[in-house]
């Protein structure tokens, strides 16, 4: 991956209790995950939200400040930042769990239909090393 962000997903959540849907973007050094809105939840339906080609931009672009004041549920996840992470797939959805070296916990799902589990599974070992565990 070079200075892109791919988009992986339209229907990244943080959690269970966060039912608005979110861009979740791969970059080489970072996951940037940018709320959307309920319009743009209830379009999504169950998927998929990407389709190949893949949506890119820039990672430059993303001003990771701006965009963590913007709303609570923005994230930011810096890959050296990372203590250890767990990526799984589930019936419906596929999460990340992560754990930061400050002790701060994220969590990220989003629908199975959407690339990002397998996208994960391929760039999370190369960026985060024995840090991750796929499963």
């Amino acid at each position: 991956m070079s200075d892109l962000a791919v988009c992986l997903s339209r229907s990244c959540t943080t959690g269970w209790l966060d039912w608005i849907h979110g861009e979740l973007w791969l970059a080489q050094d970072r996951l940037i995950r940018r709320r959307l809105g309920l319009g743009a939840t209830v379009r999504n339906e169950y998927g998929p939200t990407v389709v190949a080609p893949l949506p890119s931009a820039p990672a430059a672009s993303f001003d990771d400040e701006a965009l963590l004041a913007g709303h609570p549920t923005n994230r930011v996840i810096r890959f050296d930042e990372v203590a250890a992470a767990d990526l799984v797939r589930g019936l419906t959805c596929g999460a990340l769990r992560v754990q930061m070296r400050d002790g701060r916990r994220h969590k990220l799902l989003w629908l199975n239909r959407d690339p990002a589990g397998h996208f994960l599974a391929g760039a999370l070992p190369v960026a985060l090393g024995g840090r991750v565990r796929v499963g």
